[in-house]
């Protein structure tokens, strides 16, 4: 089985980092408003992957990830949650149409708060985050390679490109 590696930009055989298990983290719905296209593709193919994987005789598990807190209706970290907002407003909860397989393991980010907690403060140690206005950034200058496996050239996210995000005055980069 061959799979397209973001890194190297090649297919390459795929290869188990242990011969007993092929762990699969796969990110899970955030939803403001409704599902679009966008959303269902990537569920699909996390479910055709998993499948394949197992079909191939794989022992898989999979978890998958929900973000339940934490998108803020503006990018500089200000207004009201989008995701509360949106449950409220269509009185719905997570859509479940899409007859795909469970992920073994489905995760909401509220159950992780201490871990996140920990991840930022392992950050901040070692100098890759700083404190900013009251909030904590990672600081994209410490890698080298930041935007390697999104192919985007810094110079092209500069502030300003979009009409719908206010620049942060609190990030460095």
């Amino acid at each position: 089985m061959k799979i397209y590696n973001t890194l190297t930009k090649k297919k390459e055989v795929f290869k188990p980092i242990s011969e007993e298990q092929v762990g699969m983290y796969t990110c899970g719905p955030t939803v403001y408003h409704y599902a679009h296209i966008g959303n269902l593709r990537s569920y699909i193919m996390e479910d055709v992957l998993e499948k394949e994987l197992r079909y191939e005789g794989y022992n898989v598990k999979r978890v998958m990830n929900i973000t339940d807190v934490g998108h803020l209706s503006s990018d500089a970290d200000t207004g009201e949650d989008k995701m509360l907002k949106g449950a409220k407003r269509e009185h719905k909860t997570v859509c479940k149409k899409l007859n795909i397989k469970t992920p073994d393991v489905v995760e909401p980010a509220t159950n992780c708060i201490d871990e996140f907690i920990n991840m930022v403060k392992v950050l901040l140690e070692k100098d890759y985050a700083y404190v900013a206005g009251g909030n904590v950034y990672f600081d994209t200058s410490k890698l080298k390679e930041y935007y390697t496996l999104t192919s985007h050239d810094e110079d092209e996210l500069m502030v300003g490109v979009r009409d719908d995000v206010d620049e942060d005055e609190n990030k460095k980069n």
